[in-house]
């Protein structure tokens, strides 16, 4: 069984087959948490929460961000955190976004930190972009 060209992670196959919740991940006490208020968009991206709210930037210059998406993610989450980072799924059934090189990226495949769902809060912590089931049968068989 193929699910993904460079093999399978057993992180994703383990939240969901085995009903465990999501452990949340290891994050620096000195680091600031970027998650957590709107006022932090400066830890990401160049420019201020000011400006990222502004009618007359663009959208193009309003993504930009301080590094690539995985090292701005794992400035604090680490190297073992991220199931499938850099791998080209097989099968993506949502058209979740993958990088420009086809692999998949914590930040834009998987995770939003602009996601809102009141009504799904495991969706809504972990910034999924669709609830978990959806996400991982995307791209794997079971």
């Amino acid at each position: 069984m193929s699910f993904v060209k460079q093999g399978i992670g057993v992180c994703i196959a383990v939240l969901v087959f085995s009903g465990a919740g999501i452990a949340a991940p290891e994050v620096p006490d000195s680091a600031v948490n970027p998650h957590s208020t709107p006022e932090s968009c400066g830890i990401c991206h160049v420019l201020s929460k000011e400006k990222l709210e502004s009618f007359f930037v663009a959208k193009a210059t309003k993504r930009q961000l301080l590094t690539n998406q995985v090292a701005l993610c794992r400035q604090c989450h680490g190297m073992e955190f991220g199931h499938g980072i850099g791998m080209k799924p097989v099968m993506n059934r949502e058209g979740l976004p993958l990088a420009e090189d086809g692999t998949i990226t914590c930040a834009i495949t998987c995770h939003s930190m602009h996601i809102k769902n009141p009504a799904n809060q495991e969706q809504e912590r972990y910034h999924l972009r669709l609830p978990l089931s959806t996400i991982c049968f995307s791209c794997h068989e079971k």
